[in-house]
């Protein structure tokens, strides 16, 4: 956790409140830590935990814990389409920045990312247990990062990656939800099937 901590810590260190986004390289800066956030970090990252989490629950494990990361999963793809966009708005009005270079060291900073957060995967699972596989939460990592990868206009790190937990579309059906505290079925404006699961609910 300390080094997944110090990863982004170390990236943001370029962010300042008077940035100068007249020029390139702040822009650079800018664009390289919204892709950070929402792609490595959030779209990433984050998505191990949310696994071992929610294939837990899927075995009726931990109902409460399951259902308050569903609703924190959702809120959270919100918030990797919001920053994709941004991060794809900054590029189209200032395409000087998508350089070679740029895109290398995008992809370097999700290498790490992958890197450090398949460590945390196994150190979370020694061994195998209860329905739950390093190996497997692995894969899993490489499927999400591609994806986010592709989604942002850079080239896959492994493009035969398939998603080991296609159920996980199921977790992500919010047409209606159990509310966490009362228990009762609540409606919400977004509706989802199956077959309509996007990217980001994986």
């Amino acid at each position: 956790i300390h080094r997944k901590n110090d990863f982004v810590t170390k990236v943001s260190k370029g962010l300042r409140r008077d940035m100068d986004l007249t020029q390139t390289s702040e822009k650079k800066e800018f664009a390289k830590n919204v892709f950070v956030f929402g792609q490595c970090m959030e779209g990433t990252q984050f998505y191990g935990l949310f696994g071992m989490i929610l294939s837990l629950y899927r075995q009726n494990k931990f109902p409460g814990i399951g259902q308050m990361f569903r609703y924190t999963l959702r809120d959270e793809s919100n918030h990797i389409e919001n920053l994709r966009n941004l991060f794809r708005a900054l590029i189209d009005e200032n395409p000087e920045i998508w350089t070679p270079d740029f895109q290398k060291e995008l992809t370097g900073l999700m290498i790490e990312a992958v890197e450090l957060e398949k460590d945390f995967i196994k150190d979370c699972l020694p061994v195998n247990s209860v329905g739950l596989s390093a190996e497997e939460f692995c894969l899993y990592i490489d499927f999400i990062a591609d994806r986010r990868l592709n989604g942002v206009g850079l080239e896959p790190l492994n493009p035969s990656a398939s998603n080991p937990f296609p159920w996980l579309a199921e977790m992500m059906d919010v047409q209606k939800e159990q509310n966490f505290f009362e228990g009762t079925v609540t409606d919400y404006q977004k509706r989802s099937s199956l077959s309509e699961v996007s990217d980001d609910e994986l």
